[in-house]
Parts: structure tokens; C-alpha cells; sequence
């Protein structure tokens, strides 16, 4: 379950819940995107209760607010040169620290499924620290690669990454084992809701959208 921040009130909230962990972990708190996207993930129990967040931005490496850039550079990356332009950065993912050890990570993925299908995305890339960087090694195996050596900051390790979506999107036995972990809290999905799924971009106003 999980909501797309379109409000004030949820700009606030996502603000309020990153925030509290950048100054809980020392982490650096990035500028936040005019063109990102950002989830609020929310406990399927009780859909008032956000427990984590994450920001897609659409890659340019020209962007002086790039979330990555400044850090790593991914545009010397051959894979992501050649398709920039269905490259997205993924910052600011955190998890609140009281649901960390009960399989709530792998929600994320309900977040990573919507997000692919609307946008269609090649190549996710991103700075995780490190102990994330494990969890979501474990979630997406191979697909997920590590492109350089470890970024040591003041309080954390920065492992910089490039996460191959439409392979994962590409492997209908994959991407079904994958998917149904993040919806285990829903129906089984058919295989016919991931691969005939078309994509359409949103050309109208978005309304808040809230999964159930």
C-alpha cells in the first residue's frame, strides 16, 4: 500500500519521515527534485501509518541538484550513457526503523512494480547506503550491480548502483516471483496484469492516488 505525494500535506509528511532519519543517521538530506516522484509507503494494517519513503528522479546529469552525480559519475557509465533518457535516480529510501525486521522492505517493491509500468523505466540508479544496499541485494540478486568502490561519508558508506528494470520486467518468471513478495499482502497476480499492461503516460492533472 502506498501513496504518490501530490499534496502539501504529503510533501510535508515525506519531509517529516526522510528528515527525522537524515538527522537520526547523519545522512545528507539531497535537495528535493521539481521533477521527482516520491512514494509514501504505507502499513497495510493501517493506512494512516507511513513507514517509509522513496523519490524517483528522472536522470540528467546536467541537473545541479542530481542526487547522484555530485557523488559518482554515472554518466561515465556506458550503459547508462547509452540510455539516459530512460535512466531514473532512486533517493531518499528509508524504512522506519520499528518495521525494519518484520519483511516490511520488500513492500517496496509494490512501489518499484507502479512505477515501472507507468514510466518504463531501463536503468534505476542510485547512492544506497550500505546496509540497504544489502536488503536490496537480496531482493534483486544480479539485476542490481554495484559500478564502483564504496563512498565513505562521515557517518555512512555509499555504494553506488545500477538496478537493470526492464530485465527484471523482461523475465516473466522473475519478475512474478519478485513482484508477488512486494504484494503478499494481496491476491496472487496473474501473469497477464505485468506483460499486457500498457503504458500510458499521465498527459492529464494527477489525482491522489492511494493503493489498496
Amino acid at each position: 500500500m502506498f501513496e504518490i505525494v501530490l499534496s502539501l500535506n504529503q510533501q510535508k509528511t515525506f519531509e517529516n519521515t526522510w528528515e527525522y532519519f537524515c538527522e537520526l543517521y547523519g545522512w545528507y538530506n539531497d535537495p528535493y527534485s521539481t521533477g521527482g516522484l516520491r512514494y509514501l509507503l504505507l502499513l497495510p494494517s493501517h493506512s494512516k501509518t507511513v513507514i517509509g519513503t522513496i523519490e524517483f528522479i528522472p536522470y540528467d546529469e546536467e541537473n545541479p541538484n542530481s542526487t547522484v552525480e555530485g557523488h559518482f559519475q554515472f554518466s561515465k557509465i556506458k550503459k547508462v550513457k547509452e540510455h539516459k533518457e530512460r535512466v531514473w535516480e532512486i533517493d531518499k529510501l528509508c524504512l522506519h526503523k520499528d518495521f525494519q525486521r518484520n519483511g516490511h522492505f520488500e513492500r517496496f517493491l509494490e512501489i518499484f512494480y507502479h512505477h515501472a509500468q507507468e514510466y518504463r523505466p531501463k536503468y534505476y540508479i542510485g547512492l544506497m547506503e550500505k546496509r540497504f544496499f544489502r536488503m536490496v541485494r537480496i531482493i534483486f540478486g544480479v539485476y542490481i550491480i554495484q559500478v564502483g568502490k564504496e563512498i565513505d561519508g562521515e557517518t555512512t558508506i555509499l555504494i553506488p548502483v545500477v538496478l537493470d528494470m526492464e530485465k527484471i520486467m523482461n523475465n516473466e518468471k522473475m519478475a512474478l516471483n519478485l513482484f508477488n513478495k512486494g504484494f503478499k499482502h494481496k491476491n496472487t497476480f496473474n501473469i497477464k496484469q505485468i506483460f499486457n499492461f500498457k503504458l500510458k503516460r499521465r498527459n492529464t492533472k494527477r489525482k491522489v492516488e492511494t493503493n489498496h
